[in-house]
């Protein structure tokens, strides 16, 4: 950064002249200064009211709330006086959705070069903290020493623009500054591996045990390939629930923004750029299937020369072909990642030393939070852990929410999860994901979590003719409380699902289409492999499969799915048989909780045999497309 010169965090830092602080509630005084100030609201549509002004500073606080940016309050270093606000925020302009950088001054501080100063700090943090793709600024027609704060912060006119405030029309000039992330590819250097020896070394002297393993990942971990000059990392974690240490030991490095990865509340990403090169660090729990599924595809690279070359020439090709347009350029990688991740996990000469999961704690010492946290992010891996390495489905994880699209015609694989946005773009968020299925023409489902965002998406959905079809109870089950019967006269045998021929028979145990769910589990079998956190279960009398089950190891605790009895063979104890067989094996294994969610069927049973209620999962469908076929 440049013109920030101390980055503590998001919520404050330092210019050369200035420091920021986010915008809290007892700025409400300033706020009110600077409204009914006739010189400064002069150029901002006009002196605010007490009550207008409070609206305002809610509506920008909640801006920190709903995005994790807002404005922040300018202060002079030297002298400690408050000169204005500046900030990032999402708005609807015309009906758009943008991301405004927004700054005012209090006149005495005008003409000082302290607007450019807040503008060009603003935007560091959008384009090297947030990566956000681009800003816009708009001021009115009239106000030219705005346009050339703007113009000197690096903005572009693109048009002019009418904005209505309370019932008056302004003409004003839009700006706009796009974020050019380059697919900067360079050869390999030999020194790469030093680079992250070192980093590594300086990042395990600052959180000690905490960390107890860093990894080399990525493409400047594989001798001659060309790469980003960035070192990417991981950091294996003993319990992730201490990221908040890990945060605070990490800083004194430069590692000052954090973001969630991959799975919600389970992973986190942060990184720091140094003058010839980056680093980026991901931060997984010990034993998380996205560390295997990393360092196995880096290990498959080393020694499978010819599969190492391919994906170089892909690299080198997609860098050519979207040099200004990074984000192409890792899509265009996706397609044979998903290819070589499978080869990967299925290799004989993978490593099998990896530590092992936690298997989470007491449900004593876990508050509500933690344990809504650990079955969302359970149920999450338990829909998307596949196919990640089965090349038939689509599997599409960008800000906002997670696709998985089988191209099979049964929603039960087709789905869309982990909603992950504000309010403001909810509608647009919403037809993105309309569209993408109504452009395939494929069923699906879209799932919502208790913590999903917004809060209110359901209401959006409804809004969008989506309906809710289904209301699955999330429950949890005290382990450690628990004794396993001593025996049983069920007449069940049950074995653990491992082939094409037994994973066919947990499919029909229950099935919507027969060859559908034929196809799905025949990709699953061709990549099922020992160390994987998903377990299958068949019940069989009479070698006839009656029941089944599929047990889910994490987040530090066990999910239990798909508990399913045949039509012809239920009320005779055969579900309540397998899930105490599945509970038996996980206690064996180490852990204290089982989670499931429950049908309101279901429900009466789950809580007679000691599940508790903790949470509502909700599942909705477009009726529009094939889901009413």
């Amino acid at each position: 950064m440049k013109t920030i010169k101390k980055f503590k965090s998001i919520n404050e830092f330092e210019t050369e002249r200035l420091y920021a602080i986010r915008l809290n509630a007892n700025d409400l005084d300033k706020f009110i200064t600077m409204h009914t100030d006739p010189v400064v609201m002069e150029t901002l549509g006009g002196i605010r009211s007490a009550e207008k002004t409070q609206e305002n500073l809610d509506w920008n606080l909640n801006q920190w709330v709903e995005n994790g940016f807002g404005l922040w309050m300018f202060y002079l270093k030297e002298t400690k006086e408050w000169i204005g606000r500046g900030g990032i925020r999402r708005i609807n302009l015309n009906s758009a959705e943008e991301i405004e950088i927004s700054y005012a001054l209090m006149s005495p501080f005008w003409n000082k070069g302290y607007a450019t100063e807040i503008t060009k700090a603003c935007i560091e943090i959008a384009f090297e903290v947030l990566r956000l793709k681009n800003v816009v600024c708009f001021t009115l027609t009239t106000n030219k020493p705005s346009q050339r704060v703007m113009k000197k912060s690096g903005f572009e006119y693109e048009n002019d623009i009418v904005i209505n405030y309370d019932g008056i029309d302004y003409p004003h000039v839009l700006y706009r500054m796009k974020n050019y992330r380059k697919a900067e590819i360079i050869p390999y250097n030999n020194k790469w591996p030093d680079i992250f020896r070192q980093e590594a070394k300086k990042i395990q002297l600052v959180l000690g045990n905490i960390i107890k393993k860093i990894h080399h990942i990525g493409s400047t971990a594989i001798p001659n390939m060309p790469a980003k000059p960035i070192i990417d990392m991981i950091l294996e974690c003993e319990d992730i629930s201490k990221i908040e240490k890990i945060k605070i030991g990490l800083q004194p490095l430069g590692y000052l923004y954090f973001s969630r990865q991959i799975i919600p509340y389970r992973s986190f990403f942060t990184r720091r750029h140094a003058e010839e090169m980056g680093f980026h660090l991901h931060i997984y729990e010990q034993g998380d299937p996205q560390i295997k599924r990393h360092v196995n595809f880096r290990d498959y690279m080393l020694t499978h020369l010819d599969d190492a070359k391919v994906y170089a020439e892909l690299k080198l090709k997609l860098a050519k072909q979207f040099k200004e347009d990074i984000n192409n350029y890792v899509i265009g990688k996706d397609k044979l990642i998903q290819q070589i991740d499978p080869k990967a996990k299925l290799w004989l000469g993978k490593r099998n030393n990896y530590l092992p999961s936690n298997t989470g704690k007491n449900i004593k010492n876990l508050t509500d939070a933690e344990l809504m946290k650990a079955i969302t992010a359970n149920f999450n891996v338990h829909m998307t852990y596949f196919s990640q390495y089965i090349e038939q489905i689509e599997l599409i994880r960008i800000p906002g929410f997670t696709i998985v699209n089988s191209q099979l015609p049964d929603d039960t694989f087709n789905y869309v999860l982990d909603a992950d946005f504000s309010a403001s773009v909810a509608q647009n968020k919403i037809a993105e994901v309309t569209n993408y299925f109504k452009e395939k023409n494929i069923t699906f489902s879209w799932w919502i979590s208790p913590l999903d965002k917004p809060n209110n998406l359901t209401s959006f959905l409804e809004k969008n003719e989506y309906k809710n079809t289904e209301n699955n109870i999330a429950m949890l089950f005290d382990l450690d409380s628990w004794e396993p019967p001593l025996s049983s006269n069920s007449p069940l045998r049950i074995i653990q699902a491992k082939d094409e021929k037994t994973l066919h028979d947990f499919a029909l145990v229950l099935a919507n289409d027969t060859e559908v769910f034929k196809t799905y589990f025949s990709w699953i079998a061709a990549i099922l492999t020992d160390d994987d956190p998903i377990e299958y279960y068949v019940g069989y009398v009479d070698d006839q499969p009656v029941v089944r089950g599929l047990s889910c190891y994490y987040a530090g605790v066990v999910g239990l799915y798909w508990l399913s009895t045949a039509l012809d063979e239920r009320k005779k104890g055969y579900g309540t048989f397998m899930q105490e067989y599945q509970l038996k094996r996980a206690k064996e294994l180490g852990y204290h909780v089982a989670v499931l969610k429950a049908s309101s069927k279901g429900y009466p049973l789950y809580q007679h045999l000691g599940y508790k209620e903790c949470g509502i999962f909700k599942e909705f469908k477009l009726g529009d497309i094939k889901n009413e076929l």
